[in-house]
């Protein structure tokens, strides 16, 4: 019996190692992300920063969560902010590249990007309208970082988002 309780104990304490684990390293690549030029993460969106915050929602058609809960949260947002909100929708099935550029590997995932087009947060999963809220509060509020040119002989990588909210 103390075996199996301590067997026990063990897996808790390696699931709880592994979680942590996971949490830095995705920690670490938003950082990464949001220190580097946003470039590319433009380009794989084939857009460009127009001045006001922007909201990326990632999503499949397939996507139970994304239709139930995010998208309803992102309405919700865009009916209180209106135009001082940029919403572009990716459907990562159809187009893979702006979920590798960001590092999305689930849906629904969105992502805050400043006004001068910086990461300024990355969720994986759903997030409620609040947060979001806030997130493109404080991304708003941060200074805005000159955009990266994009050499225009270089075509996007995949076709553009859909630009929701204009």
């Amino acid at each position: 019996m103390l075996e199996r309780l301590a067997l026990i104990v063990v897996m808790i304490l390696v699931a709880a190692a592994v979680v942590t684990v996971v949490r830095r390293q995705v920690r670490l690549r938003i950082a990464q992300l949001a220190g580097q030029d946003p470039g590319p993460l433009w380009t794989a969106l084939g857009a460009q920063p127009d001045g006001r915050p922007t909201l990326v929602v990632f999503s499949t058609p397939s996507c139970v969560a994304c239709r139930t809960t995010q998208e309803p949260a992102v309405n919700q947002l865009v009916k209180r902010l209106g135009s001082r909100l940029r919403v572009l929708h990716v459907d990562i099935s159809a187009h893979p590249a702006p979920a590798r550029a960001f590092n999305v590997l689930t849906a629904p995932s969105t992502a805050v990007l400043q006004p001068g087009g910086r990461l300024s947060d990355l969720n994986h999963g759903f997030v409620p309208t609040a947060r979001l809220e806030q997130q493109i509060k404080t991304a708003a509020e941060r200074p805005a970082s000159a955009p990266s040119p994009t050499p225009q002989d270089r075509p996007a990588l995949e076709a553009p988002a859909r630009d929701a909210h204009r």
